[in-house]
């Protein structure tokens, strides 16, 4: 009994209100006041820090601040989401600048006009198990057009000035065919080992790199002095339009794809200023 008065007269002393006054500190005239107990004043306090606590909640989770209190799995996961994304960026920035160089440099080309330095043209990533597509394209056109309807003129190479002075062998191997104007095979099939690189023979700009019906994967080099540089037969491309290449850079992988072939090889051709050119003059294979 004496215990429920102790407690009884606790709670009294908590609903027993106090007063608060402001008061002019010069004159002492009481400006305002109000009338507050234990028990409102240890309310508020409690809503006030209830109010406080669920607003940090709804920062916390519904805008970035949640990044400096979340674990590091949740920092590691948004660092690889920036970094995906970034790098995808910067993929498609390549693509476009590849694309424009290589239509800039094509415009240059058939205007004879100085070819823009691309050098810092990054080369791009290969696909792996890439299936080609068998049907007739834009592309497979524009190589027959080139090649087979007498765009290039069937010259012999004793009338061409190289003024080159220094050839790469796109490959090493055994010479299965020579080149023969007279038999309109104007270039050199040379058997290397398989999965062996194919290599630029000069410095230049890739000018066609794609798949064809009659050659397979074909690419084809623009080099100074209205040289042209052929690679058909491969089994893999390295390089794309618009690609700057050095004398010796790996361009493409010896194959035996297209439907004339015979057997894993590299046909290599030459051609400066619409005539034919026979590589063996140049280089030894």
């Amino acid at each position: 009994m004496k215990k429920q008065n102790t407690i009884q007269s606790k709670f009294k002393a908590l609903k027993k209100k106090h007063s608060l006054s402001f008061s002019d500190q010069h004159t002492y005239d009481e400006k305002w006041n109000f009338k507050v107990s234990t028990l409102n004043l240890l309310s508020l306090l409690l809503l006030y820090s209830i109010f406080i606590f669920f607003g940090c909640v709804i920062l916390i989770k519904y805008t970035p601040l949640k990044y400096l209190v979340s674990d590091n799995t949740n920092l590691y996961e948004v660092s690889k989401t920036l970094e995906s994304n970034n790098t995808k960026i910067d993929s498609l920035e390549k693509t476009i600048l590849s694309n424009d160089l290589y239509f800039k440099n094509l415009q240059s080309i058939l205007k004879n006009e100085d070819k823009l330095d691309t050098t810092n043209l990054n080369q791009n990533l290969l696909e792996e198990n890439f299936q080609p597509n068998f049907t007739k394209t834009t592309e497979d056109s524009l190589l027959r057009t080139i090649i087979e309807n007498n765009q290039y003129s069937i010259n012999s190479s004793s009338n061409s000035v190289i003024e080159i002075e220094f050839y790469i062998p796109p490959v090493k191997g055994i010479i299965s065919k020579s080149y023969n104007d007279k038999t309109a095979h104007f270039g050199v099939d040379i058997v290397g080992e398989k999965d062996s690189p194919v290599k630029a023979t000069l410095a230049g700009i890739v000018l066609f790199s794609n798949w064809t019906t009659a050659y397979g994967y074909v690419i084809i080099l623009q080099h100074d002095n209205n040289l042209i540089s052929i690679y058909k037969h491969n089994s893999i491309l390295l390089k794309t339009e618009g690609d700057r290449v050095e004398a010796g850079d790996p361009i493409a992988i010896i194959g035996n794809s297209g439907e004339f072939t015979d057997g894993p090889h590299l046909h290599f051709e030459l051609w400066q200023n619409q005539k034919s050119i026979n590589p063996q003059e140049f280089m030894s294979f």
